[in-house]
């Protein structure tokens, strides 16, 4: 791969990761803990062992931002999803969490702890993000750093340690092959795990969602010592659904946890909407309830808003998503919560329509609020239904991994949507 970069700026990116203090010396790089001062807790990375990895990794190729490979090798980034995780590598010892060989394929999968070129690799793809520290796990607390420090290990093997997704997949195969067979291979390898542990385990193609994380943090209370007692009481099953998106790595469950919280208020506000219309028009002098064109004219408009079905009174979802948006969200708030997350994705919501679900563009800075929460709505429910809707014969439809890198782009959107509505529609305690 093409990799103008120089053992300096792959040194500094480390040092963010591991909110570490760096220093230059004329061979080596020394990185010293800021929560202490003492010279014992220092490590060192040779230039010469960080210029021989760089190398290293230059004779891949990028195959995408999650994986990396060559024609005898293939490595990929994996997430474990479910309540417990029984694949996360030992936080000492062997990166291995599991090896099998397959002597008819002469290939070898090895499941655990990324390679130092992927490490890099992954710093690297989160560098042109221009947001390495992103990429890292929230810091330990100090005293068990401390306990980490004493074993002096290898910068590199610490920096494992610390990057969002820890877990790769690599295939080693003894003769030449393309990335479509090592896809193939990996992906009945995975398959081949969550039939047989109940544990799934699942290729990481999103970039964006490792960086998620570290986004929210940076502008929050990641610290547990800054965290202040509630001054407001939410909506029970708003916060359970915003818990349930917050603690998923799937873009899918995440996007519908959020939706969910919006969706709790349609019915509500559509009635309101639609009783203040009805009251409008009847007290309006131009209404006379002996007036039978009137009265027509009045049913007429009611029906255009509810249908009957089942022996129910049915409202359109987009139209209750829109109305409630128009009640609850602060368009200036959001779009600065999306600039300070991620500055490209207010222009990539006016820019780009979603592929798989063909939902339209909103421009959240335009001047025409009513078009805004038009168009936005649109999006939102456009999404949604492509989620929800997988019959063959839909041609708007989510397939799950192949379109979480689309979907993640707009997980942003619907979330500090949602959080708006939760804190609008809270109390003081």
């Amino acid at each position: 791969m093409d990799l103008d970069i120089s053992v300096s700026d792959f040194a500094l990116w480390i040092s963010e990761i591991l909110r570490f203090d760096l220093e230059e010396t004329e061979d080596s790089f020394v990185y010293k803990p800021r929560f202490g001062s003492s010279e014992n807790t220092t490590l060192t990375l040779t230039k010469e062992k960080l210029e021989g990895e760089i190398d290293c990794l230059r004779s891949y190729n990028e195959t995408s931002e999650t994986v990396l490979s060559d024609d005898k090798s293939y490595e990929i980034l994996v997430r474990e999803e479910g309540h417990f995780h029984r694949f996360l590598p030992r936080s000492r010892g062997d990166d291995v969490v599991l090896e099998v060989s397959d002597p008819e394929n002469k290939i070898t999968y090895t499941l655990g702890r990324p390679s130092n070129q992927f490490s890099l690799y992954l710093i690297k793809n989160a560098a042109q993000y221009g947001e390495p520290r992103a990429l890292s796990r929230p810091t330990m607390p100090s005293s068990i750093m401390r306990r980490v420090l004493e074993e002096q290990p290898c910068v590199l093997e610490l920096v494992k340690k610390f990057i969002a997704g820890r877990l790769t997949l690599k295939l080693v195969s003894e003769t030449k092959k393309n990335v479509s067979e090592f896809d193939k291979f990996s992906s009945a390898f995975l398959f081949n795990i969550t039939y047989n542990t109940d544990t799934s385990l699942v290729q990481q193609r999103d970039f964006d969602e490792l960086l998620r994380t570290g986004r929210i943090t940076r502008s929050r209370r990641s610290s547990l010592d800054e965290i202040d007692p509630p001054r407001r009481t939410y909506i029970p099953d708003l916060i359970h659904h915003y818990q349930l998106a917050v603690g998923t790595e799937n873009p899918m469950l995440e996007y519908i946890s959020y939706y969910h919280i919006v969706e709790h208020f349609f019915e509500s506000i559509f009635n309101e909407a639609l009783v203040e219309k009805v009251r409008n028009m009847i007290t309006h002098p131009d209404f006379s309830y002996k007036r039978k064109k009137d009265i027509s004219s009045l049913i007429k408009d009611i029906g255009k808003s509810i249908k009957m079905r089942d022996d129910s009174m049915t409202f359109s979802e987009q139209e209750g998503l829109r109305l409630t948006l128009a009640k609850y969200v602060d368009l200036a708030d959001l779009k600065q919560k999306l600039n300070d997350y991620d500055d490209t994705l207010v222009t990539y919501y006016k820019t780009s329509p979603v592929s798989f679900s063909s939902a339209p563009v909103v421009d959240l800075g335009g001047d025409d609020e009513e078009l805004i929460f038009k168009n936005l709505a649109g999006r939102i429910y456009k999404n949604r239904n492509s989620i929800v809707h997988s019959k063959e014969s839909e041609k708007s439809k989510y397939t799950p991994f192949r379109d979480d890198k689309t979907l993640v782009k707009d997980v942003p959107l619907i979330r500090f949507i949602s959080e708006q509505v939760i804190f609008a529609t809270s109390s003081v305690s």
